[in-house]
């Protein structure tokens, strides 16, 4: 039996806020090692008692406290907090959850950990380590990087499996990287456990057990996002039974009420999706839950369902509000259809966050105002505002490359989507940019997920 700790690092606490929710990704992996006999924890290093929440704009004002944390490993978050956590259950393994924003956030915690116990094997994943396996392996602080899906692949890492045979993994070999042929997109979904939620090493007093997803992937283009590149548009979903069982163990032994449904789009096949609604009815489970989704994936009598099966917010994606730069971003849909699927939302009475998004490369100070008149129109009870941040393998990566443009890979923690580091338009009108932020001055942060 090995002794593995699976982290999540500090992200927005180094903004002045927090996450609580469930990271599926470690939680799915943990699950897995506890099912083959291994003690595998899960620490939340981004975890603090509240439930409360700050907004956008109050995000994208504390960039300077964010930088100054993540500049300082000396900071009592990295020198008390995780090398307490690390050292109190000294593991075999660590196993880091990566986004591009908490590269240097992992490569810190990996040093800790090192400092600690020398013989520490050391792992990260996710997107970022997926898309950029060849930067994140020359690191000396990481020992391994596992590509798409992790839960097989840290198994066979743990239980001692020949590393060159493990598919998904890269490695160094006599201080050159080695990348394995990737691992093949899991089918069948339902062999996988339920997600671990009450194996955690940090407090759990707010810990947001509510999350699941009821299937892999997105099929959409997008060209601001990483997707495409890391799921090759195919889409896996569990089946409908396997999704009813996880939420009625959410009910019995968890206690909760409170879902959030965290798919890509979560109505992406709208009959699968009513099935789902109708069997929340029919089961009486008395959920209140909250999804992600596009207008396109919507319709008036799915919307009605939702509502009557517990549906209390749908998050929208907006992005823009000119037709020109959703079209160059390749969202694939138009504001008509936008419009279409909020006024069937409204007319339904769900409360709905729209998404928007400023700092496209070829966007204008005439798409920008377009963007903010339409989330006036629109008039969500919330709105998610971001700056663009080009992320490594997304086609607007690709594109700014390929034109020339210098970007700053020595700095991945600048990518994130209230980064200032992140308006690589110059073009567009700094008082349009306050005025973009300022749709959400009179908007509470979102107290709670659901």
């Amino acid at each position: 039996m090995k002794k593995i700790l699976l982290i999540a690092p500090p992200f927005y606490r180094l903004l002045g806020s927090h996450y609580n929710g469930l990271h599926l990704g470690i939680a799915y992996i943990a699950a897995v090692l506890q099912q083959n006999g291994h003690n595998a924890l899960v620490y939340n290093a981004d975890y603090l008692d509240t439930a409360e929440y700050l907004n956008q704009k109050q995000l994208f004002d504390n960039y300077q406290s964010y930088k100054d944390i993540m500049s300082n490993p000396a900071d009592p978050l990295w020198e008390v907090e995780i090398r307490g956590r690390i050292a109190e259950f000294n593991p075999d393994f660590i196993g880091i959850a990566m986004m591009t924003a908490n590269y240097k956030a992992a490569k810190i915690i990996a040093g800790i950990a090192r400092s600690i116990n020398k013989n520490v094997k050391v792992v990260v994943g996710g997107a970022h380590p997926t898309l950029d396996p060849a930067d994140t392996i020359a690191e000396k602080e990481f020992d391994y990087v596992i590509r798409g899906e992790g839960e097989f692949a840290f198994l066979e890492l743990v239980e001692n499996k020949s590393v060159a045979s493990i598919k998904g993994l890269s490695f160094k070999k006599n201080g050159q990287p080695v990348h394995n042929e990737d691992r093949p997109f899991l089918q069948d979904l339902d062999i996988l456990p339920y997600p671990s939620r009450d194996s955690f090493l940090n407090d759990t007093k707010f810990v947001d057990v509510g999350h699941l997803v009821t299937g892999r992937g997105c099929p959409a283009r997008c060209a601001y996002c990483g997707s495409p590149a890391l799921w090759h548009g195919t889409v896996r979903l569990r089946s409908v039974e396997n999704v009813m069982g996880e939420l009625e163990l959410l009910k019995k032994k968890y206690r909760t009420s409170n879902i959030h449904f965290a798919d890509d789009t979560f109505t992406l096949k709208k009959a699968r999706a009513k099935e789902i609604c109708q069997q929340i009815i029919d089961r009486s489970l008395n959920i209140k839950w909250l999804c992600d989704t596009r207008a396109d994936c919507l319709d008036k009598e799915l919307i009605e369902l939702m509502k009557k099966a517990g549906c209390i917010r749908l998050k929208i994606g907006v992005e823009s509000g000119s037709n020109r730069v959703l079209k160059a971003m390749r969202k694939g849909e138009t504001k008509e259809k936008i419009r279409q699927g909020v006024q069937w939302i409204k007319e339904v009475g769900v409360p709905f966050t729209a998404y928007f998004m400023t700092g496209f490369p070829t966007e204008t100070n005439e798409d920008l105002k377009e963007t903010i008149d339409f989330a006036r129109e629109l008039d969500a009870d919330y709105n998610s505002l971001s700056v663009l941040a080009p992320y490594y393998g997304t086609q607007v990566w690709k594109d700014l490359e390929e034109s020339g443009k210098i970007i700053d890979r020595e700095h991945w923690e600048y990518f994130y989507h209230q980064s200032q580091e992140m308006l690589i338009n110059g073009d567009l009108d700094p008082a349009l940019i306050k005025e973009f932020w300022a749709l959400n001055d009179t908007q509470a942060g979102e107290k709670k997920r659901v």
